[in-house]
């Protein structure tokens, strides 16, 4: 196991690393941190086991190989992700195996958090400087569309938020509006693009199949992969005689409501949707190469900087989304994409439209959102001696 002082950066977060399958999200965060972290930084993660592996036990450190570095992996608790959350939510799952395991863990350099109920207990168990990262909108988790439980508990998220920024020593909002009222409450806050990886994205020199629409994300209210659906069969009944297809590529508990949905279409049309599921960093690359238009149809108020429309723009996918979830303000209107409202007329004209933008134009909008560079200067650069 590693001794006092060996773990640079612990990182505590309901991640399994033996995960090959991840859309957005922390998770993909994550995958791009591991990758991309600077070579003499030794990382840890405390985390968990997704599929109950019998040579993983908990509360056992493991070596897990990763490119060219090894990563130290402490699993506290048995989660399957795909899985309905049930009563008790995961981060506080994985704060009891924290506490279960507390006497395995060694004293790390710096910690690190993605959660505000993980950041309040790592705080608190290892007096350590602080890396605290919010990946929402400022009350994000509050709105009529979330699934957290924090909805139900009125503004002790934003009191928790605050107390855990005020301690670290660095806090990196996924989100810039939000940003500015974090600085307020410690001005060592940044606020943090996210990032595509060059390593899998590889734009083609033209769209292979420029009549396909794809949507990426977990099939969850917030997502709301219906209202694609709708746009969807939209543009396929007003223009019959045009190709298109929509590649749906997501798991989650709206899976049964959209297959319903998709079989009550008639049958021209549902026979061009597909649900892929969840798949690999690597073969959702792959899909977005054989596309030709993204769509994204979350709610307002919930994105914090979505990946997913990152790593399509990288691709040179033009971008078709729904008014709020562009926190980023990626979408150029009629450069890179269109940005529109809940009406599934309008987003099939849009994802139409886009069709005929400039690809060059499309990657252009996140040409400096590159994972090597960004995750460099979003985790580690400027931070004090002991922090770095």
């Amino acid at each position: 196991m590693p001794q006092d002082g060996e773990i640079d950066r612990l990182v505590i977060q309901q991640y399994d690393v033996h995960r090959t399958v991840t859309i957005g999200g922390i998770d993909t965060c994550l995958r791009g941190f591991l990758d991309y972290a600077p070579e003499d930084v030794q990382v840890g993660i405390v985390g968990i086991d997704e599929v109950g592996a019998p040579d993983r036990p908990l509360g056992v450190w493991q070596r897990h190989r990763r490119g060219d570095r090894d990563i130290w992996f402490l699993p506290v608790a048995r989660i399957d992700t795909s899985r309905s959350k049930g009563l008790v939510p995961y981060s506080l799952r994985l704060v009891a195996g924290l506490l279960r395991h507390r006497r395995a863990i060694p004293r790390p350099k710096v910690v690190q958090a993605h959660r505000v109920d993980v950041g309040l207990f790592t705080r608190l168990l290892f007096r350590r400087p602080l890396v605290y990262c919010i990946h929402t909108q400022e009350r994000g988790l509050l709105g009529p569309t979330s699934e957290s439980y924090w909805r139900f508990l009125g503004g002790l998220h934003e009191r928790l938020d605050r107390r855990i920024a005020r301690a670290a020593e660095r806090v990196i909002v996924f989100n810039p509006a939000y940003a500015e009222k974090v600085r307020r409450w410690n001005p060592r806050t940044i606020s943090a693009p996210t990032w595509f990886d060059p390593a899998i994205t590889h734009p083609p020199p033209r769209p292979l199949n420029p009549h396909a629409v794809i949507w990426v994300g977990r099939l969850e209210v917030p997502k709301d992969p219906a209202l694609a659906v709708r746009a969807f069969a939209h543009l396929a009944q007003e223009h019959p005689d045009e190709p298109w297809t929509l590649e749906v590529i997501g798991s989650g508990t709206l899976r049964p409501a959209l297959e319903e949905q998709i079989a009550a279409l008639p049958e021209d049309v549902a026979r061009r949707i597909t649900l892929r599921g969840r798949l690999g960093p690597a073969d959702v690359a792959e899909a977005r190469a054989h596309s030709g238009v993204f769509l994204m149809t979350s709610h307002a108020g919930y994105e914090g900087f979505p990946r997913v429309l990152v790593e399509a723009l990288a691709m040179g996918l033009p971008a078709v989304v729904t008014d709020g979830a562009d926190t980023g303000g990626l979408v150029r209107e009629g450069v890179s994409g269109f940005v529109r409202g809940r009406d599934a007329a309008a987003l099939a004209d849009a994802v139409r439209a886009a069709q005929g933008l400039d690809r060059a134009d499309v990657t252009a909008a996140v040409a400096e959102l590159s994972a090597p560079q960004v995750v460099r200067d979003v985790f580690f650069r400027g931070l004090t001696p002991a922090a770095s």
